[in-house]
């Protein structure tokens, strides 16, 4: 259900920008990435208003017993939320850092158990269904105790999920939604989570490559719109990973996924190499001021 340039954004589902040095053989290190606040040439806005689409409608419930089940979830972790500086917020490669499969948790604990992170993943999320957590509680921390930085990966499923909740849930989603509406539920999250948290720094990530070809371009498209926003500095971060994820011919690197979606612990070790510089850096900033 994707690498490492850096910008600011707006999250059913989960850029280009600056590009890292791509991960093929063993004996090639990936460069580190350089972090842009904002696109190389002027573009639009990050705050410009999203359009009225399928990946930017958020429902007025969460019909799916699962997505409802984590979704209150992550509302009983944030309200009993204390010294959390870090959180991560999307579907379920963000999930399977610690949950599901977890195959990012040896990872996560030398890098990020410091921070006292929340795992907001949810599998299968659409940007819909994103947007509607972001509203309805998964944001509400306790009085002085919001996140230093928010990690958003996102809009990958809106290319996927078509229907939820056994097939009663229609979504206008699918392989044919265009990138641009999913840039748009992209960035509705990111402004969200900016709104709803005003003194937390958020990285949105572009969409990771993927094997199926079809779904790839539209992903890939979409994280060329998203690179072009003006992002306003050090608050809103966007981050391309794809060269870190892809050999030097342009294909998947297969020892990075299980399945062209899902990420092995060795694909979780290399988006930590990608995040760690740029998380801290950003909590080294302190809380924005209101």
């Amino acid at each position: 259900m994707k690498q490492q340039m850096i910008k600011m954004h707006a999250l059913a589902c989960i850029t280009s920008g600056l590009m890292m040095a791509s991960v093929g053989a063993e004996s090639q290190k990936p460069e580190p990435s350089k972090p842009t606040n904002q696109s190389q040439q002027a573009g639009a806005d990050f705050w410009d208003p999203v359009m009225e689409c399928s990946s930017t409608a958020a429902p007025e419930k969460i019909h799916d017993d699962y997505w409802r089940g984590q979704f209150e979830r992550v509302n009983r972790e944030v309200a009993q939320a204390e010294g959390t500086q870090l959180v991560f917020f999307g579907d379920s490669i963000t999930m399977d850092w610690t949950l599901l499969r977890a195959h990012g948790k040896e990872v996560w604990e030398e890098r990020f158990a410091k921070y006292n992170p929340i795992n907001m993943g949810n599998s299968g999320d659409i940007t819909p269904v994103m947007l509607y957590r972001a509203n309805h509680g998964n944001l509400d921390f306790p009085e002085g105790q919001a996140p230093r930085v928010a990690v958003l990966l996102c809009g990958t499923n809106n290319y996927v999920v078509e229907k939820s909740d056994g097939g009663k849930v229609e979504w206008g989603l699918g392989i044919n939604t265009p990138p641009d509406e999913v840039a748009d539920g992209v960035r509705a999250v990111a402004q969200t989570f900016r709104r709803e948290l005003p003194t937390t720094r958020v990285i949105v990530l572009g969409i990771l490559p993927v094997k199926q070809q079809e779904k790839w371009a539209k992903c890939e498209e979409t994280n060329r719109i998203l690179s072009t926003y003006d992002y306003p500095q050090d608050k809103v971060v966007f981050l391309d990973l794809e060269d870190r994820f892809m050999n030097s011919d342009g294909t998947l690197n297969a020892d990075l996924y299980t399945d062209g979606t899902h990420l092995t612990p060795k694909g979780y070790e290399v988006m930590a190499d990608a995040l760690t510089p740029e998380i801290e850096r950003l909590i080294d900033l302190g809380a924005i001021e209101k």
